[in-house]
């Protein structure tokens, strides 16, 4: 179970979702709850608070920063009153997705619990990379949350009760498999487990007909491979339904299917690529997280090879899911 839950939060306001999602995990867990703002400025605490060092930079950023704690302590205050778990605060400064994933690592995080609402442009560069950020540097799970509702009355649902989770056949794209086990059971979900298969020959991509002969094969090995991974996962106390579609396009074709199937979240794992690999190999996470209008559960493992076929498609590897 989690044990401390951080919310990063910037004063804006559209956190609050997050906060609401972290202390109704929390209250589930007994987890503590940190709330951590990050005064992204050279001038914090007045070091290096002008290029003339004049008292009244510094006394500007010692306001700056007295405002951002009295805020913090409020918004603390008010999850107090509507919830019965243990909250702190903590405000830094520096480089914000640095100093999030330092005090991360340093605090023993558990889960990391994030608004984001799929902005583009300025706004997607300065909300939107503190997440792709700790997505990718570090191996805390992150749940992206996205209400479905407008700016003007953002409010995300009492639970996520329908989880799609993207299988691929490889050992990568199941380690989610642990943190969505945790998180439905917390939350009473039903998991659906999705393979996409993308045509590759010629007349599969003519005709993407599941109906037609050359879809045999490939239909019955995802069947089979689903199949067992939600054995384990229903002898262990879930409902588990499963589904394949066609699609030329991965990302596209889970994000349709969630919203088709009116999903509350995607769990997905994440080789959590940056740089020249990003844009080369590009990534189904990515694109699901920038695309898709429903939170997301996102998880970076450690060393685990993408394209290493998993032990689910001979059989069940039982230290992949708790008992």
């Amino acid at each position: 179970m989690y044990n401390v839950i951080m919310v990063p939060t910037d004063g804006s306001g559209f956190d609050r979702e997050a906060i609401r999602v972290a202390l109704r995990i929390a209250e589930r867990t007994d987890a503590k709850v940190r709330l951590v703002r990050i005064l992204a400025t050279g001038s914090f605490f007045g070091m290096a608070a002008a290029a003339d060092g004049t008292p009244l930079a510094a006394e500007i950023v010692r306001s700056e920063h007295e405002m951002a704690l009295s805020e913090l302590y409020a918004l603390a205050a008010e999850c107090r009153t509507v919830s019965s778990a243990t909250v702190t605060v903590d405000l830094h400064g520096g480089p914000v997705p640095d100093v999030l994933e330092a005090y991360a690592r340093r605090h023993d995080v558990d889960l990391i619990v994030i608004s984001t609402h799929g902005r583009s442009g300025i706004s997607r560069l300065s909300l939107g990379s503190v997440t792709d950020s700790l997505i990718r540097h570090t191996t805390i799970p992150v749940l992206v949350v996205k209400p479905p509702t407008s700016y003007l009355n953002p409010q995300v649902g009492n639970a996520f009760k329908r989880i799609v989770v993207p299988l691929d056949g490889s050992t990568l794209a199941e380690q989610i498999l642990p943190r969505v086990h945790m998180l439905a059971k917390l939350e009473e979900a039903k998991i659906t487990l999705l393979n996409v298969l993308v045509p590759q020959s010629y007349s599969q991509k003519g005709i993407a007909d599941p109906a037609l002969p050359w879809w045999d094969k490939e239909i019955y090995l995802a069947e089979e491979y689903l199949s067992r991974i939600a054995g384990r996962l229903r002898r262990n106390g879930l409902t588990v339904t499963t589904d394949i579609v066609i699609g030329e396009n991965v990302a596209s074709a889970i994000g349709d299917f969630a919203s088709r199937e009116k999903a509350d979240m995607i769990a997905i794992a994440t080789h959590g690529r940056g740089g020249l690999a990003r844009l080369i190999h590009g990534s189904v996470a990515d694109a699901i997280m920038h695309s898709a209008k429903i939170s997301m559960l996102v998880f970076k493992p450690e060393n685990v090879a993408e394209k290493t076929e998993s032990p689910f498609m001979a059989g069940i590897r039982a230290d992949l899911i708790p008992a």
